[in-house]
């Protein structure tokens, strides 16, 4: 069995990294990890165990935890702050003539000083690389630079969500999936910017997450504006006004304007909603406009 960290870098998102069977760590703890690019420290998310011989053995990371961070280790960590915070004054300084209206959004060195991450935005692309080479003269290190968009900014920045909870991309997630509009309607939500929007202003990373299971548990139930037959309710017929997916219940709209809530289970399909060419809900008319 080995034991593996998931760590968080600002910058670099979650790694994962081996630790020692001797080594005893938390979720919390400040430690400092072996990475591609030397030593650096990060916080520990969770542990996890990948047993060898089951597809452990070649899958476990190449990373390592070297030892939970002591206090010299976190007096050296603000030293490289206040490091941090002078190479930030002057690279901006080179860079206050720039256009675009470029933000700093982090500046941090690694560990061992041998890196300095610098993160900006701007409103429309901006190279700032050329302004690079004094600051790594300056201060004796290789200058990481990035522009970054409006989801990394709120990554970086760090923020709660409307669950009450850290934002996913500030804690555990490292790579942004592809979201889009169809994951909000599948999962019979409000298209209202303000409920499926995140803080970052882009569709929320976590429309992605429970998709295919709203997407599969929906495809038994019938669409919106599909005409059924209610059969515990004297077998009173309407439209489909609403569903509840995970539980299976639909809402019911009958002719004479009351709104039934029934178990799929309980009721039969007459006609299912049609759909426009452009994959739009056309629904269904009724001749003595009962539904309006």
């Amino acid at each position: 069995m080995v034991t593996v960290a998931r760590v968080r870098m600002p910058e670099n998102g979650v790694f994962q990294c081996r630790v020692a069977a001797a080594l005893t760590l938390m979720p919390g703890d400040r430690c400092l990890s072996e990475l591609d690019y030397g030593l650096d420290t990060g916080t520990v998310l969770e542990l996890f165990g990948i047993t060898e011989g089951v597809g452990g053995a070649d899958k476990a990371p190449t990373y390592r935890v070297v030892r939970k961070c002591s206090e010299s280790e976190r007096a050296r960590e603000a030293e490289q702050a206040v490091r941090a915070e002078k190479a930030k004054q002057a690279f901006m300084l080179s860079a206050r003539h720039e256009k675009g209206h470029v933000k700093i959004l982090h500046v941090r060195f690694s560990y061992g000083g041998e890196r300095l991450f610098i993160r900006y935005s701007a409103q429309v692309p901006v190279d700032l690389r050329r302004f690079v080479g004094q600051v790594q003269r300056d201060f004796k290190t290789h200058v990481d630079l990035w522009q970054v968009g409006v989801r990394d900014e709120a990554a970086l920045i760090g923020c709660l969500g409307p669950c009450g909870r850290s934002v996913c991309c500030c804690t555990w997630q490292r790579q942004f999936q592809p979201v889009n509009v169809r994951m909000a309607k599948t999962q019979e939500m409000s298209l209202n910017p303000g409920s499926i929007n995140g803080t970052c202003g882009r569709l929320k990373c976590c429309l992605r997450f429970e998709y295919e299971q709203y997407r599969a548990a929906g495809e038994s139930l019938p669409e919106h504006g599909s005409l059924v037959r209610c059969e515990d309710h004297e077998a009173a017929e309407g439209l489909v006004v609403g569903r509840d997916v995970m539980r299976g219940r639909l809402t019911v709209r009958t002719a004479d304007g009351r709104y039934l809530t029934v178990e799929a289970d309980r009721l039969t399909v007459m006609r299912r909603a049609v759909f426009d060419g452009r994959g739009k809900e056309g629904g269904h008319e009724d001749p003595a406009g009962e539904w309006a």
